[in-house]
């Protein structure tokens, strides 16, 4: 950096500060006391501050209620770090609203609260209340200057920033919107500020520390205000040093020019051949008079010369907007506008934007997507998917609205480089904008859409894209699944779409993600919408299931209402536990059974509506419904619309304690199932404090793909760049890149990733099914008692899997038909089962199967008691587990189960005539083996493991390895391949442990110390037992291939 530049920027704010003074009094405001306490960070001195900010107004704490409240006021500086008195927040908080503007000198502005006791200024603890008001949710600790290259952001290359350092940084996690677009769940924030960092370490062209940010307010709260914090601990002497005197001052300067926006947008981000390239102006800034200003701008295709344009403006007040025409471009592919706006002989701004010249050919090429019954192909080579979510960086989920091509080239660059190889996508808010009327989509919508695609074929990206969120939009109907006319107009939207993009080879459609049935005010749960068409339905579909209103009445037990009267849906509590004790006020907890399953078969029938639309069009894309982990619980599931899906999908976010069950339950048989999406909840404790750190968050993220890669067809980021622009505190923390593009600790997991995807493509040919089956009971789960259901489900999973070490899979009571020949099936603690389920398991037996039976199952969906048992000749009956202990011999000891007192009020056993507690039953060729009672709902798991793995010893079945085995805290995962055999290892524990196990197939030995709550994978060679890829957090120990 020139001393010479850096001397004139000083010279100028100097300058600029004398005139100012010399005619009003000065409008920026120090704040200073001495013997304040300084925090995170070193004080200047008030001989230091003043040698910079020689014409300011010093106020001490007292004062600066008074100073701030001056209409000349424009700019306060805060120079002891993290700390500011107290006393004076009602009086900052107020300038600040008014769009005064802000510079802080270090640390993390507002969290240590200082206040006078006996003449002594005293710190608080750290606290967030107070930068919350500021939106400010949280700080993040990242790296100080040392080993790091100063990179500032060429946007503002004009302020001449000096290159410093600093010990530590503080990257502020922070919402920029607080006005929701829509009154819906997950809707898009208005675009109220907008954060730049100035400046940043890098290292390995990779941004881990932002020292500098710009914060611009443009809209809502504290409007025309611009606050730049210097969010970092500087070091000791640097307000004396050369560049701390340089950089004060142009902070200062560049801090009171206050909030300002300058954009320049094409009318189309792709134009088509011959059409006029015509661009949009738009500036504006606060409480200043407009002056004549010049816009420069240089376009560059990616083949051809640039060229340049100057033109002269002469706004007559803010916001200032015009538009202007180019001439038509030479080059080709995807146009770079850099535009430079300059005024009063010094430059305002720069934007980069961008624009495509169609390109058919280049938009049908790229890589051609299909699945096999496991995996995703990308042009016929089997590979495990390592995507992101993409909303850019520059105005998040309204970047259709608010394209900037330029910006989503520079962003999958970037994920390109990260290794990623699949990119999820679409509209999560603003259908009203999508769709002028019924069947007319903008066309600024598909140009945007195209715009994309081109980009993503650039950087060789498939792209899902997602067409519904939540709820499919009901465009002006009533319910967005039963109302024909509101599905009507969404196959309008849909299909001009499809109609567009039908032969991009690497497009996939997404119905919806995370549906709902049916209530839009009742997002995540499966709970009646209640209007007409929902009451006509419900009626409709009662009246196929059952010959009249008396054989409803006795599957429901209760009284027949007349034909002419509708059957009314059920309401809140019938769904809970509580309806069993209001039936005489109408209550029923059976209905919700029917519900359940209606919802399911409803939802299927618009599924299947939409893929018609689609296949109308003659499009053969990939099509899937991006359901959550509540696909598994309550809500829809894949076990249903599965058939009508290429491939299934499980969004692994909460279920912490179960990604393993997340999975099995969400895999269909013969198709692929894509845990297509996972990330991290930033979760808080009850004081608003973080719970994890973002180490301890990456940590999960890494066991969350990691499991997912083992499990499934591969993995999707949530998020890449973090989302400030909601109104939702928790979804504004989420993404791997911070608002001011610094890095979290979640980006160097990813990376890590990308060596063992590339290294693994094609080695993952025809998974092996395992030996062992889990069914689940619809009947229980889809009940009033489905907490009950899950808890068994998950318990049977974790008990097979991390204690027994054997692998298995999940399938769901309606999809019994797709079974297979496993060595072993087991029924976890049924309670209810269909009758259709039943006699599928006993053919199963009877063909030489074996089936493991914990607890009753002697009810069927409408909770009506069943004999089942009595076809084996066993005398048995129910009996409600009224009690907390019961014992079960096995072998020479005994199992003792513990139930707990809520288990005490729902639970049934079942009580043979014999006094045993465990029977062998034969049937055909098969074996039934029968405990009396619901092990997986008792206390623990090892009564649930003891039993399982006495069972696993009937019929012969063993891990696939073998050697030292580490805690029940460590799941050992290994999948057989035709060519290959991968191992997850994934570690839930509190301790570091090592690992060495001998693969049974290969004879390979694979040691590894894993640290606690760390996850590896392990890519063998089948024929010879060679680690073909690896990924893991500590290195492998040597690995002794098989002789």
């Amino acid at each position: 950096m020139s001393k010479v530049k850096l001397c004139v920027g000083f010279l100028f704010f100097s300058s600029f500060m004398s005139s100012m003074h010399a005619q009003t009094p000065p409008p920026v405001v120090v704040f200073w006391e001495e013997g304040f306490p300084a925090a995170d960070t070193v004080a200047p001195s008030r001989a230091e501050l003043v040698s910079v900010l020689p014409n300011a107004r010093y106020a001490s704490a007292r004062e600066l209620g008074e100073a701030l409240g001056r209409e000349e006021s424009r700019l306060l500086v805060l120079p002891f770090g993290s700390a500011f008195p107290e006393e004076s927040w009602e009086a900052i908080e107020a300038f600040l609203e008014r769009g005064g503007n802000l510079l802080v000198l270090s640390g993390q502005p507002f969290t240590r609260p200082a206040y006078r006791e006996d003449n002594i200024w005293r710190l608080r603890p750290p606290s967030l209340a107070f930068a919350k008001r500021l939106f400010i949710n949280e700080y993040h600790l990242t790296p100080g200057s040392q080993g790091l290259q100063f990179q500032a952001n060429e946007n503002f290359a004009f302020l001449n920033l000096p290159v410093f350092e600093w010990k530590r940084a503080f990257s502020l996690i922070i919402r920029l919107s607080d006005e929701d677009l829509y009154p819906r769940g997950g809707s898009a924030g208005s675009i109220d500020a907008r954060l730049d960092a100035l400046a940043w370490g890098t290292t390995h062209d990779r941004r881990v520390s932002s020292p500098i940010v710009q914060i611009d307010h443009l809209k809502n709260h504290f409007v025309g205000g611009r606050w730049i914090f210097l969010a970092c601990e500087l070091p000791r002497g640097f307000f004396a040093s050369q560049n701390g005197q340089q950089l004060i001052p142009a902070l200062a300067h560049q801090a009171l020019e206050g909030a300002e926006a300058f954009v320049v947008r094409p009318s189309w981000p792709l134009f088509l051949p011959g059409e006029p390239l015509t661009f949009e102006v738009r500036w504006r800034r606060f409480g200043v008079s407009p002056t004549p200003a010049s816009l420069a701008l240089d376009v560059a295709p990616e083949v051809g010369p640039a060229r340049q344009w100057r033109f002269e403006l002469a706004p007559g007040a803010f916001p200032y907007r015009t538009e202007f025409t180019l001439s038509l471009p030479s080059g080709k592919g995807l146009h770079v506008m850099t535009a430079r706006l300059s005024a009063g002989g010094a430059l305002r701004g720069v934007y980069r934007t961008g624009f495509w010249l169609r390109e058919e050919a280049s938009l049908r090429s790229g890589p051609r997507v299909t699945v096999n019954k496991d995996l995703f192909e990308f042009d016929g080579q089997p590979q495990l998917v390592l995507g992101t979510t993409y909303m850019a960086s520059d105005v998040q989920r309204e970047f259709f609205m608010s394209p900037n091509p330029y910006v989503w080239d520079q962003d999958m660059a970037e994920l390109r480089r990260a290794g990623f190889n699949m990119l999820r996508t679409g509209w999560w808010t603003a259908w009203d904008q999508v769709m002028k009327e019924s069947g007319v989509v903008h066309e600024e919508m598909l140009r945007a859409l195209e715009a994309f695609l081109m980009t993503a074929q650039k950087h060789r990206f498939p792209v899902q894209f997602t067409f519904f969120s939540f709820i499919p939009e009901i465009l002006g109907g009533s319910n967005p699944y039963l109302d024909p006319e509101a599905v009507r107009r969404q196959k309008d939207l849909i299909i001009p779409v499809v109609e567009r993009f039908k032969d991009v080879p690497f497009l996939m459609w997404d119905l919806i993600n995370e549906p709902s049935f049916s209530n839009p005010n009742k997002l995540w749960s499966t709970r009646p919408n209640r209007d007409k068409y929902e009451l006509r339905a419900w009626n409709t579909w009662l009246k196929e299931r059952f010959r009249d209103r008396t054989s409803l009445a006795e599957a429901w037990r209760s009284v027949p209402l007349p034909d002419a009267e509708p059957v009314p849906l059920p309401d809140e509590e019938e769904f809970s536990t509580r309806a069993m004790y209001r039936t005489s006020r109408g209550g029923n907890a059976l209905k919700v059974h029917e519900y359940y399953r209606f919802s399911q078969e409803k939802f299927l029938r618009w599924v299947d509506e939409l893929r018609g639309a689609i296949r109308g069009t003659g499009s053969r894309q990939l099509i899937t419904v991006g359901q959550d982990e509540g696909g598994g619980r309550d809500r829809l599931s894949p076990a249903f619309f599965g058939d009508a899906v290429d491939f299934t999908t499980t969004h692994s976010w909460w279920q912490l304690d179960a990604l393993l069950w997340d999975s099995l339950v969400a895999k269909q048989s013969g198709k692929p199932m894509l845990v297509q999406e996972t990330g991290i909840q930033h979760e808080l404790q009850i004081d608003e404090s973080g719970r994890r750190t973002p180490e301890e968050e990456a940590i999960l993220l890494e066991r969350k793909v990691a499991m997912a890669l083992a499990t499934s067809a591969g993995a999707i980021q949530w998020l890449w760049h973090t989302n400030a622009y909601m109104r939702d505190d928790g979804e504004a923390s989420i993404g791997a890149i911070r608002a001011d593009r610094s890095e979290k600790p979640e980006v160097d997991v990813l990376l890590r990733f990308a060596p063992f995807i590339a290294a693994s493509k094609s080695l993952l040919r025809t998974p092996q099914t395992p030996e062992v089956a889990i069914v689940t009971s619809q009947a229980f789960q889809y009940s009033a008692l489905n907490w009950l259901a899950l808890e068994a489900q998950m318990k049977a999973v974790r008990a097979l899997h991390y204690y027994c070490r054997v692998p298995g899979y999940v399938v769901a009571e309606n999809q019994l038909a797709r079974l297979g020949n496993p060595r072993l099936v087991i029924l976890p603690s049924a309670h209810a089962l269909s009758e259709e389920a039943w006699q599928a398991l006993l053919k199963y037996v009877a063909d030489g199967g074996n089936l493991f039976i914990t607890g009753s199952f002697e009810r069927d969906p409408h909770w009506q008691a069943t004999r089942r048992l009595s076809a084996f000749g066993l005398d048995a009956t129910r009996e409600p587990v009224i009690y907390r202990h019961a014992e079960i011999p096995l072998e020479s000891k005994t199992i003792s189960l513990s139930f707990d007192g809520q288990k005490q009020s729902f639970l049934e056993a079942l009580r043979v005539s014999d006094g045993q507690a465990l029977h062998t039953l034969p049937w055909g060729k098969g074996r039934v083996f029968l405990v009396s009672y619901p092990v997986e709902l008792a206390e623990g798991l090892e009564p649930v493991a003891e039993l399982y793995a006495w069972a696993l010893r009937q019929v012969r079945v063993e891990p696939p390895f073998e050697g030292k085995l580490p805690s029940p805290g460590m799941l050992i995962w290994p999948v057989l391949f035709a060519d290959s055999v991968l191992y997850l290892f994934a570690s839930e524990s509190a301790q570091e442990e090592e690992i060495a196990i001998k693969d049974k197939t290969t004879g390979a030995e694979i040691r590894l110390r894993l640290p606690a709550q760390r996850a590896s994978l392990v890519l063998l060679g089948k024929k010879d037992g060679r680690v073909l890829a690896q990924y893991t957090p500590s290195p492998l120990l040597p690995a002794r291939p098989a002789n």
